[in-house]
């Protein structure tokens, strides 16, 4: 049969828990305990959480805050632990398999399976500029312009820029045009009257 106790006798419980000392405190385990302790533990694999169990244990945690007093005390204690070598093996071998291949639980989760996915909130213009016909045409206006900048001359590869003379949203129906694009570098791009902010001004003359 199974017992319930009133509100005030679960407060009165607690608190008389709160004031008794464990009665493990400063105690350890000998060194023969330790190995009986250790081989009886040998072979066994502990059984996983069920979700159910983890929903809960996620529920139980959720709202608490450690005090500063709490969190200085955590820090202090893991203060010059240094992991032996074969510890810091077993880690990288560890990771080193999880993210290998199909191994990897992400493996092969992109889009709506991956659990990051919104419902496909991707900018539209982000999506054009990231698809092969956008790179395409870029690597087209380099290459007519011989990969230097058209107003300074500057040919160093990580500063050219792709610019479009006619606005990117301005002209949809240009963007892949070759003819509309130009190679300028960062400094001369950032110096164009459509960079940034000022397409829209541009949009407005």
């Amino acid at each position: 049969m199974k017992r319930h106790f009133t509100e005030e006798h679960k407060r009165k419980l607690s608190e008389a828990a709160k004031r008794r000392k464990p009665s493990f405190l400063g105690k350890h385990h000998s060194l023969e305990t330790r190995a009986k302790l250790k081989l009886s533990h040998l072979g066994k694999k502990r059984q996983p959480h069920t979700k159910e169990t983890r929903r809960k244990m996620s529920e139980i945690r959720k709202g608490i805050k450690f005090s500063s007093e709490h969190i200085q005390k955590l820090r202090d204690s893991h203060l010059g632990i240094k992991m032996s070598d074969q510890a810091k093996n077993k880690l990288s071998k560890h990771f080193r398999n999880a993210h290998k291949g199909k191994k990897n639980p992400m493996y092969n989760r992109r889009g709506s399976l991956s659990p990051k996915w919104k419902g496909g909130l991707t900018a539209k213009h982000l999506i054009v500029r990231g698809s092969l016909e956008y790179r395409l045409w870029r690597e087209a206006v380099f290459k007519r312009d011989s990969y230097t900048c058209i107003k300074c001359g500057d040919n160093r590869g990580g500063n050219l820029e792709a610019d479009h003379i006619k606005p990117f949203s301005l002209y949809p129906e240009l963007r892949f045009a070759i003819d509309n694009g130009r190679t300028l570098c960062h400094s001369c791009h950032q110096q164009t009257d459509t960079y940034g902010y000022r397409v829209y001004h541009y949009a407005i003359c």
